[in-house]
């Protein structure tokens, strides 16, 4: 009985300890968001933008299908396109980062839509925003409430 249970938690070890080691491979912290904002808006909006750079500096492709706040109720990734002269928005379901890449959210292209904000949100304010690829979050950046350039 001795020896079945000293099996079982070398087994247990054995498996935690590959656990730890996928989780601390290069690719585990590939993305990186930096110079991220959201624009300021009147107390009563409800819906604000938030804009950023997201970088893969790991070797695998990343695919963001979901970014969450617990400031906001619901995020979503959007991309303005002209068609037929119209400035259009759409949302996009998911964001791709190939390795190596690098995407602006920027006014006027594409950006976060950030929807029912759970607080008042001023000029200087801070807020955590987690990304997600397949429920795992990739990425956690501070984005900081501040006027448009």
């Amino acid at each position: 009985m001795n020896a079945r249970l000293r099996l079982m938690g070398w087994g247990v070890l054995a498996l935690a300890s590959a656990m730890v080691q996928a989780q601390e491979s290069p690719d585990a912290a590939a993305l990186v968001v930096h110079e991220a904002w959201i624009r300021t808006a009147p107390p009563t909006a409800p819906v604000r933008a938030g804009y950023g750079v997201i970088e893969n500096s790991g070797r695998r492709e990343v695919v963001i299908d979901a970014v969450r706040s617990d400031a906001f109720g619901a995020i979503e990734i959007h991309e303005m396109r002209e068609v037929d002269g119209v400035m259009r928005m759409r949302r996009l379901p998911s964001l791709t980062l190939e390795p190596g890449r690098s995407v602006s959210l920027e006014p006027g292209g594409m950006h976060l839509m950030l929807f029912r904000a759970m607080g008042p949100l001023e000029a200087g304010a801070r807020v955590s925003i987690g990304f997600f690829a397949r429920e795992v979050e990739v990425a956690r950046a501070e984005f900081v409430v501040r006027e448009a350039p």
